[in-house]
C-alpha cells in the first residue's frame, strides 16, 4: 500500500538542479507526518529512512549512474536497524563528507543513540540562524524540525551529502 501511495507524488525539482534550499523545503513539507515504521507517504507515515526516500522521490534525485535514488528503497528491516548495515546503505548513495564539521544546510547526519548508528536526518537553518534538524523521530511520534544541540551534536557519527546538488546562491 505505501509503496503504491508514495510512487504517485509529483516532482518538486528534477535532480540537476536541485538545491540544498529545495532539500529543506521537501524535508519541511513532511512535517507533522506521523511516524510509522518502514512508512513512505506523507501526511499518513513515515520512518527517518522513510523521510530520505521521500525527499528524494519528490525531487526526483539521482545518483552518479543517473538512478533514482529511491529505487535503491528496501524497506525491510527492523525498528532496531542494524547500524552497521543503515551506515553501509547510507553510504553506497550519499556522498559521505570527509568531516562532520564539512555538513552544511540540505546534508543528512547519521545517528548513533546505542553502539551503532539508527538514525538519519537532514541538517536545516532554523529563523534565527541556528543549526536545526529535520526528522522523524519515533520518540515525538511524527516528523519534526528542531534545534540541533548538544546533546544531538554527540550522537552525530558522519554526515553525507546527497548527489548532484546544485550550489545555493544564498
Amino acid at each position: 500500500m505505501f509503496r503504491a501511495l508514495m510512487q504517485s507524488s509529483k516532482p518538486l525539482a528534477h535532480s540537476n538542479m536541485t538545491t540544498a534550499d529545495d532539500i529543506i523545503r521537501a524535508a519541511r513539507g513532511w512535517i507533522g507526518t506521523p511516524f510509522h515504521h518502514q512508512g513512505r507517504v506523507k501526511g499518513v507515515g513515515v520512518d527517518c529512512i522513510g523521510l530520505l526516500v521521500g525527499i528524494a522521490r519528490e525531487l526526483e534525485l539521482t545518483d552518479d549512474k543517473g538512478i533514482f535514488l529511491a529505487d535503491y528503497d528496501l524497506p525491510n528491516y527492523s525498528p532496531l536497524p542494524d547500524g552497521r548495515g543503515l551506515k553501509t546503505a547510507v553510504s553506497l548513495h550519499l556522498l559521505e563528507l570527509p568531516s562532520i564539521g564539512e555538513a552544511s544546510r540540505g546534508d543528512v547526519y547519521l545517528f548513533r543513540f546505542q553502539q551503532d548508528p539508527q538514525h538519519v536526518g537532514i541538517l536545516s537553518e532554523l529563523a534565527d540562524g541556528a543549526p536545526g534538524i529535520i526528522h522523524c523521530y519515533s520518540n515525538t511520534g511524527k516528523v519534526v524540525e528542531h534545534r540541533l544541540n548538544d546533546t544531538w551534536r554527540k550522537l552525530i557519527v558522519a554526515a553525507y551529502r546527497f548527489p548532484n546538488l546544485q550550489p545555493d546562491t544564498t
